[in-house]
C-alpha cells in the first residue's frame, strides 16, 4: 500500500473516531438524552443483551445478500444499456427518453407494483434494490461513453480498430472513470433503500431488525445499532470499491 493511500485511510479513520468520541461524550455529559439517542457503548451494550451475535450476523448476511444480488443486476443492466445508448446513436434516441421518464421516480414508489409483480419473496426486494442501483449506473455509463475524446477514437481508427474492438479497447477504458463513479453511487443507494426493500414481508435482515424493534419493543439502542451497522458495511465496501477503481484507472492511464 502506498504511503499516500495509508495516510488517507488513517485520516478517514481519525474522522470517524472523532465523531464517535464526540457522540459518546455528548451523551455521557448529559447534553443528549440517552433514552432518545444512546451513546455507541450504551447502544451496543443494550443490543448485546437483547440480541445474540449469531442473530445480528444472520440479519447482516441476509442484507448483504440482497444488496449484492440487487446491485449486480442493476449495475450490469445499467452498464450495458448506458454504453449501448451512448455508443449507438439510434439506441440512445429510443432509450434515453424512457430512462429519463423513469429515473426521477423513487424506488419506494415501486413497492406496491413489486409486490403485485413478484410477490412477497426475495425477487421483490431484489427489484427495489435493482432500481436504486440501475439509474445512477446507466446515467454514468451514458455520460462516460459520450464524453470519450474524439481524438482517441480517430487515433484508434487509424490503427484499424473498428466496431466492437474500438468500443472494448478504447471506448470502455476511456469511460471507466465516469462508470466507476456511477457504480459507487449506485452501491451507496442500494444500502440507502435497504430498509425500504426489507419492509416487503421480510423476516430477517438489518432493515427488518430496525423496523421490528420499532414496532415491538421500541428499543432505540437496537435501532441505532442496526443503522450503524448499515453505515459501517457501506463504508468498508465503498472503500474497497474505490481502491479497486483507482487501481484499474491508474493502470489503464499508465499504459
Amino acid at each position: 500500500m502506498k504511503p499516500g493511500r495509508t495516510s488517507d485511510i488513517l485520516l478517514g479513520l481519525a474522522g470517524v473516531a472523532i465523531v464517535v468520541a464526540g457522540w459518546e461524550l455528548l451523551v455521557r455529559g448529559g447534553a443528549v438524552d440517552p433514552k432518545l439517542f444512546p451513546s455507541p457503548t450504551m447502544a451496543f451494550a443494550e443490543a448485546a443483551e437483547r440480541l445474540s451475535a449469531a442473530t445480528v450476523a444472520q440479519h447482516t448476511l441476509w442484507s448483504l445478500y440482497r444488496i449484492v444480488v440487487g446491485f449486480l443486476l442493476g449495475a450490469v443492466a445499467g452498464t450495458v444499456i448506458g454504453i449501448a445508448a451512448g455508443w449507438y446513436r439510434g439506441i440512445g434516441l429510443v432509450l434515453r427518453p424512457i430512462i429519463e421518464l423513469l429515473r426521477p421516480i423513487p424506488p419506494l414508489a415501486w413497492i406496491p407494483l413489486a409486490i403485485i409483480w413478484f410477490g412477497l419473496g426475495e425477487p421483490s426486494k431484489f427489484f427495489i434494490i435493482f432500481l436504486g442501483a440501475f439509474f445512477p449506473v446507466v446515467t454514468a455509463a451514458y455520460v462516460g461513453i459520450t464524453s470519450v475524446d474524439p481524438v482517441l477514437i480517430r487515433a484508434a481508427q487509424t490503427f484499424g480498430l473498428r466496431g466492437p474492438g474500438l468500443l472494448l479497447r478504447v471506448g470502455l477504458p476511456a469511460a471507466a472513470p465516469d462508470l466507476l463513479t456511477g457504480i459507487r453511487i449506485g452501491w451507496g443507494l442500494a444500502f440507502g433503500i435497504l430498509v425500504a426493500a426489507e419492509l416487503i414481508a421480510a423476516d430477517r435482515g438489518l432493515g427488518f431488525m430496525i423496523m421490528n424493534e420499532r414496532n415491538t419493543t421500541g428499543s432505540v439502542a437496537v435501532i441505532v445499532v442496526g443503522i450503524t451497522l448499515i453505515g459501517i458495511l457501506n463504508l468498508i465496501t465503498d472503500w474497497a470499491i474505490a481502491a479497486a477503481s483507482q487501481r484499474y484507472i491508474g493502470r489503464w492511464h499508465g499504459r
